[in-house]
């Protein structure tokens, strides 16, 4: 896409420097996996600062706002030219995110047929091992690979991915560009790479944020019944090897979950959240968007952890807002105190 094709969604777009004709823009991605022939959105000093502190690729264009801009100082102006290739600012971050995500979405999921088994297209590869049952729909460009089984009613959608010794159980649907590891279970009901719940309340409605990033879930990976894993806005929606989810849990998009977690019963994370190893969420817990708990962290049953706090390693956590255990008991231990009837 040409910088003035972007520029005809989003008419506060102004480039600041770099040559308009020379510039091809694959895809949007984000300041904290930055991809080549993209650009990112910068709103704030927060995310400016995480930004230049990451390794950045060739062919990289960012968007900023009009007011962060004007508080560069000829430095950072130097800086910024240094690793970028173009920059361009706009009135609104949220509301450029809204207009510019749609036309790479359409670019991205437009041209699917998603009407038509790939089978009978002959696009998809089915190792011939596979166990597909009835009733299965497997659309253009999947990959199913040795000793997957596939049960009744499920929908694997255009340009996703099943690894060996995967097993879907009934009515498991996936949607287009996911890719599941090997030896994974996912059980019946359970969504995998549906829209990200992202929206911008702009002009007195929320406006979409169009998501295009996908899922990726690595080997020996086990989802519930009825549980939900949002495609990422720009990049993928990330789930590591042996982590272990419950029914009826989400997460969300943009998230990150690393290797070995156990995310129990009911239990959710919100968009940009960012599990590492080896954490325990306990039934019915939750994180706000953001928020980070590093390697060995617990959350108790019903503890909510608030927007970007970050906790750990090996924190344990209740209540709400989530807090050191032994901490929560002590104020519960107080209140009852203060409460009881004379």
């Amino acid at each position: 896409m040409k910088f003035s094709e972007l520029k005809s969604v989003g008419p506060s777009l102004n480039l600041k420097f770099g040559e308009e004709d020379q510039i091809d823009i694959h895809s949007i991605s984000t300041p904290s996996t930055p991809l080549e022939n993209t650009f990112v959105f910068i709103k704030n000093k927060k995310f400016l600062e995480s930004f230049l502190s990451g390794d950045l690729c060739s062919n990289l264009g960012a968007v900023f706002t009009n007011k962060l801009f004007e508080t560069l100082d000829e430095e950072q102006l130097k800086e910024l030219k240094e690793k970028l290739s173009w920059l361009a600012t706009v009135e609104s971050v949220e509301e450029a995110m809204c207009a510019f995500s749609k036309p790479f979405y359409d670019q991205k999921f437009s041209s699917l047929n998603l009407h038509v088994d790939g089978r009978q297209m002959g696009s998809a590869e089915i190792d011939p091992s596979a166990e597909i049952a009835q009733n299965v729909f497997i659309g253009e460009g999947v990959k199913v690979g040795p000793n997957v089984t596939i049960m009744p009613g499920c929908v694997i959608m255009s340009n996703s991915e099943i690894g060996a010794g995967t097993i879907l159980f009934p009515n498991v649907t996936i949607y287009p560009y996911t890719s599941l590891g090997g030896n994974c279970r996912i059980h019946s009901n359970t969504t995998i790479g549906s829209d990200g719940f992202g929206y911008n309340f702009l002009g007195g409605e929320h406006k979409k944020v169009w998501h295009f990033g996908g899922v990726v879930i690595k080997d020996n990976v086990e989802i519930g019944a009825n549980s939900a894993v949002d495609a990422g806005a720009f990049t993928p929606t990330f789930i590591d090897s042996g982590t272990k989810i419950d029914n009826f849990c989400q997460v969300a998009h943009n998230s990150k979950v690393g290797k070995h977690c156990v995310i129990c019963g009911r239990a959710g994370v919100a968009g940009s959240v960012t599990l590492d190893d080896y954490v325990i969420m306990g039934a019915g817990s939750g994180c706000a968007p953001g928020a980070h708990l590093k390697t060995g962290t617990q959350v108790a049953a019903m503890g909510i952890v608030s927007e970007n706090a970050v906790w750990g390693p090996k924190a344990v956590l209740a209540g709400h807002p989530a807090r050191p255990l032994k901490e929560w008991l002590r104020t519960q231990a107080k209140i009852n105190i203060l409460t009881k009837k004379k």
